[in-house]
């Protein structure tokens, strides 16, 4: 998903913030990154009185004047990005200079009246014009700020008044039993004196070495001078010069196995009808209780259980009596953590009341298994989100927008029995897959009504409230469950899209340990490279446990498929590889692909990203040089090989299957899905004025290219009837009317329907189009000469291939929009079985010259 980040990343790193459009609020585009360019501000001594010039403004109450302080002390290239939040009246100059400093830092003003009367005004510093080198997270001005703020560097609030920047300790993180990481605010001298302090104020002495620039330092690498059990006891450290003791915390220590894993013991409620077992891993935490209801909101029969710290961070109860539909969160407190803040157990399975509860319930059975694919290149897989599916009243469906309006059959059109929807219409198009967008439960659920793709996961193990008939009690599970099996019953599969990449920022981790659950950057600040504030920490040894525990929970309680990982360059190598065997070891039939980049700069150093792939073969990944060159990147008006036959090699290539991957079977091969522009829509940027049935005809020719291609072919639903959003390109939060199948079109575009199902209909019965090994594809497919750029010609032999019926098969393409295409036919006598109008009915042998029509392709087997 564009989404909360952009997430067709490969294609413009180079105009990366420029992307970052949507959920996340980054609305920061560097449309003019060079405005304003006055002369840095040198890193010189601060003065200690006001040295600025005022900028000239048509009303004084209109002057914003904000100070901003480096901790480093370093304003060279310094410079503020501003934009109007409203996307209304940003001005041009986007890219303010310093107008002078002051014994705070550095002095910028903006003309408010530039950004519109009710703007609010989002501000972050950086060094020069260089986004890597931005200074935290957005930094929003409202009107009710006044007009004199203050920025502090790594720190991402607007403060009003002017805060203390006097010299302390920052940050003081245990990374060894022998190791403590301290971050100042100020540079140290190297003869800094520091004492670790326990819960009797006692001081143990402690040696302090500079990281980084010498001879000063923001950063110090601490040895306590005697040993310390930092397992029990609370320590603070101090440090001469710098204020009081500050506490120290857990960080890199918690990645010792020996010290913070455990395997074995299950996580989260386990209930019977006589007791429930409560478990979680809060390793920063020093208490913890459990809070239970007899409402999913409210404090009705509410209950306070204290857990008891058991070894390796864990803490763990047990409750007498039968807990079952009651309803329970947790209370913890530690260093940086809330006691008052009601938390979700992330282990929860049935999260409730905006995932602040969960419900204590057993489950019901899982549906029953899904069909068997002996290769990924035997998938078809059709990606489709919940409420799109059965919102439109087209779709015929009772329970529109609804986990249970994907299970209803005998659907169709209102007023015409012959157009089948939903469900009938995955068995009568002839996908074997859907790939369900996100249905673990997500922000913004069922409060306002309001649209959202789900890509800011709140739980992992909950289905999301908002397609249910009942978001507080267990309809989620049951329903979710009912749809599997209704997918199944007819023979098609269940991918669950999933997002490992980050979560939501209140997601309960944030209250339970952010140090351990999330990447941090050297400065303490989040790691970014999600482009929605913050990044899994996949790496940390109870996080992937929470990750593969969650994977093998919705393969077993829901019989899922497979999954394709959002943004799956933020997830390790080694977590990737052991999903995979984890997740065979229960069903080895599991299909598991995903994005093979991310949004952003990430300190992850082994993300399985393009460069990984044949590292952890055989999960796939989606094939972005396939879609480019098919029809041109996926925004804009540039075209590819099926507007004007552009990117003819580069077409050939992906088609053999991109030479970073292993084999074909980790090639998922596309056109669209939910990110970017839909292809009608695409087609009608590139191709402007063409008719409607010119931007059909280039549709098919797009789907026969992809179903007759090796690899795993994915299509976006919906457009296999015209489906369009208008041009919206990132429709995460757009109403219904922009995102809703539109099931009318089915009827309208039925030529281009019928066309896909022929197509899709070919490649499963004619296994020359899904082989298993790039030694079998260098083999058996031959590209054959045509002349120009706008047409296409290969071959494939057959022989030998289990299951296939054809000695040989040869597609023709002719992507140009006006002449036919003449084209010799390799020796031999052929014939057709997919035209321009889908099956062809006809056997009769063809031979020596072939014509093929504009926007068209054939498909011929020998005779």
């Amino acid at each position: 998903m564009i989404s909360p980040r952009f997430k067709s990343v490969p294609l413009l790193l180079t105009s990366l913030a420029g992307l970052f459009l949507a959920a996340c609020n980054i609305q920061h585009a560097p449309v003019n990154e060079t405005a304003n360019q006055a002369s840095p501000v040198p890193a010189a001594t601060a003065p200690s009185v006001k040295t600025w010039t005022d900028i000239p403004v048509a009303r004084l109450e209109d002057r914003i004047t904000i100070h901003y302080h480096r901790q480093d002390g370093n304003y060279t290239g310094v410079n503020l990005w501003t934009w109007d939040v409203n996307q209304k009246n940003t001005p041009k100059q986007n890219a303010i200079q310093p107008v002078g400093r002051d014994d705070f830092g550095v002095v910028f003003q903006i003309d408010r009246a530039a950004y519109g009367e009710s703007a609010q005004i989002g501000l972050i510093p950086r060094i020069g014009m260089d986004w890597a080198q931005k200074d935290g997270e957005d930094k929003i001005w409202k009107p009710q700020s006044g007009n004199e703020v203050w920025l502090v560097s790594a720190k991402n609030p607007i403060y009003t008044q002017r805060p203390d920047i006097s010299p302390r300790v920052e940050t003081a993180y245990i990374d060894a039993p022998d190791r403590i990481a301290v971050t100042l605010t100020a540079p140290a001298p190297a003869s800094a004196r520091v004492y670790i302090v326990d819960e009797q104020n006692n001081e143990v002495p402690a040696t302090a070495s500079l990281v980084g620039a010498a001879p000063v330092s923001m950063n110090l690498s601490v040895t306590p001078n005697q040993p310390v059990d930092f397992t029990n006891g609370r320590y603070s450290i101090r440090v001469d010069g710098f204020g009081g003791a500050v506490p120290l915390k857990p960080r890199g220590v918690l990645d010792d196995p020996d010290l913070y894993y455990d395997g074995d013991l299950p996580l989260g409620c386990m209930v019977t009808s006589v007791s429930a077992t409560f478990r979680i891993f809060a390793p920063t935490a020093t208490a913890v209780s459990a809070a239970f209801y007899n409402e999913a909101t409210g404090t009705d029969g509410r209950a306070v259980v204290a857990l008891h710290k058991g070894g390796k961070g864990l803490w763990e109860t047990t409750v007498n009596g039968d807990l079952r539909g009651k309803f329970y969160s947790y209370f913890l407190e530690g260093p940086d953590l809330n006691p008052a803040k009601e938390t979700l157990d992330p282990y929860a399975t049935n999260a409730v009341a905006l995932s602040t509860r969960a419900r204590i319930g057993e489950l019901p059975p899982p549906p029953p298994p899904g069909p068997t694919v002996q290769s990924p290149t035997d998938m078809v897989i059709y990606e489709m989100h919940v409420r799109d599916f059965t919102i439109d009243p087209n779709s015929g469906a009772k329970n529109r927008g609804l986990y249970l309006g994907f299970t209803e059959p005998n659907t169709c059109v209102p007023d015409d029995v012959q157009i089948k929807t939903t469900l009938d219409h995955l068995s009568e198009l002839g996908v074997t897959h859907v790939q369900i967008m996100p249905v673990q439960d997500f922000t913004n659920e069922q409060t306002n009504g309001g649209y959202n793709w789900g890509y800011i996961p709140m739980s992992y193990f909950s289905p999301e409230g908002r397609y249910s008939s009942n978001p507080n009690d267990d309809s989620r599970v049951r329903e979710l469950k009912a749809l599997v099996a209704a997918l199944h019953a007819r023979g098609i599969g269940v991918i669950m899209d999933v997002v490992y990449n980050h979560t939501s920022m209140s997601a309960s981790l944030f209250s339970i340990s952010p140090d351990y659950y999330y990447r941090h950057l050297p400065d303490g600040s989040l790691a970014n490279g999600s482009a929605c504030d913050n990044e899994l920490r996949t790496e940390a040894p109870m996080v992937r446990r929470l990750i593969l525990d969650s994977l093998k929970y919705w393969v077993k309680e829901y019989g899922v498929d497979g999954f394709r990982f959002d943004l799956m360059a933020l997830i390790d190598q080694d977590t990737m590889r052991e999903a995979e065997q984890e997740l065979k070891a229960i069903n080895p039939n599991i299909v598991l692909y995903g994005e093979p980049w991310k949004a952003g700069p990430s300190p992850l150093a082994n993300g399985t990203d393009k460069n990984g792939m044949r590292a952890v073969a055989p999960i796939g990944a989606f094939n972005d040089d396939f879609r480019n060159a098919l029809h041109g990147p996926p925004d804009g008006a540039e075209p590819g090989w099926i507007q004007n036959g552009s990117n003819r090699e580069a077409l050939k290539t992906a088609m053999m299957v991109s030479d970073w991957f292993a084999s074909p079977v980790q090639s998922i091969n596309y056109m669209t899905c939910h990110d970017n522009l839909v292809l009608w829509d695409k087609l009608k940027l590139s191709m402007p004025g063409a008719p409607d049935q010119l931007i059909k005809d280039t549709m098919k020719l797009g789907y026969l290219v992809l179903f007759t291609s090796q690899g795993v072919p994915f299509m976006q639903g919906g457009e296999e009837f015209g489906r369009s959003k208008g041009g919206d390109n990132n429709s995460y939060v757009s109403p219904d009317s922009v995102n809703e199948v539109d099931w009318s079109l089915k009827r309208q575009n039925n030529d281009l329907f019928t066309y896909t199902r022929d197509v899709i209909a070919l490649r499963k019965a004619h296994p020359v189009f899904r082989l298993r090994t790039r030694d079998e594809i260098a083999r058996r497919l031959q590209f054959e000469d045509t002349p120009g750029e706008t047409s296409l010609m290969y071959t494939l032999d057959g022989t030998g291939v289990p299951g296939e019926a054809w000695k040989r098969a040869c597609v023709v393409l002719n992507s140009d929009g006006h002449a036919d295409a003449q084209l010799d036919l390799p020796p031999g006598r052929w014939a057709i079985a997919l035209d321009q109008e889908g099956a062809a009915a006809s056997d009769a042998p063809v031979s020596g010259t072939i014509t093929v029509h504009p926007k068209s392709g054939l498909v011929l087997y020998q005779l």
